[in-house]
């Protein structure tokens, strides 16, 4: 029973390291990179190529003269900022992708919104994106790059894709892997020799 419980235990212990090795790798997206949550920023292919999931946090970054609301899909379709979900005006937001499914986001200024100052994302999965780390635009997070932008409260945006963590859903993998293949029989041998 001895040996047993002790498997069990490791297994357990490897179970646990991998869950919070694949937490750890949350993106933290900066809406419009250098251009951040502004009327000059493409929005629209901003998104393409990049794949959203649960734990991943949006930053925006915008002067004051915008504002970021989030909308229903009908509302979004329509620049209708009149019935929000929520509502940002402090010019340095940061909003969690807590739940799977579509989140949609536009500025309070309707005709900036007309203009393109909107954002759809659809979140996928239970858990942080797999996006691979080194992706053109990627930077730890952190780092600063100046902005273009007159009377922006932060003092700089950091362009997309940083990960806590830094190696992304490949070290989870790895780790896995690793631990199956090679640790986990390793340290069986030695139990079951020394029991």
């Amino acid at each position: 029973m001895g040996k047993t419980s002790t498997m069990l235990f490791l297994f357990y212990l490897c179970i646990i390291g991998i869950s919070v090795i694949t937490r750890c790798n949350a993106t933290t997206y900066f809406v419009g990179d250098t251009s951040g949550w502004d009327i000059s920023s493409d929005l629209e292919s901003w998104t393409l190529g990049k794949r959203f999931s649960v734990g991943d946090v949006l930053m925006f970054q915008y002067s004051s003269t915008h504002s970021v609301y989030e909308v229903a899909k009908d509302n979004f379709q329509r620049c209708n900022s009149t019935d929000p979900i929520r509502t940002f005006t402090n010019g340095n937001t940061t909003v969690a992708l807590s739940k799977p499914g579509d989140r949609f986001f536009l500025c309070g200024n309707r005709l900036h919104c007309f203009a393109g100052m909107r954002l759809q994302v659809n979140v996928e999965g239970n858990g942080p994106s797999l996006a691979p780390v080194g992706a053109p635009g990627a930077a730890p997070v952190g780092i600063l790059q100046p902005s273009s932008k007159k009377n922006n409260p932060a003092t700089g945006v950091a362009s997309s894709a940083a990960r806590v963590g830094g190696y992304g859903g490949r070290v989870s993998i790895g780790t896995f892997v690793y631990l199956m293949v090679f640790a986990f029989p390793l340290l069986w041998t030695y139990i079951s020799s020394n029991n």
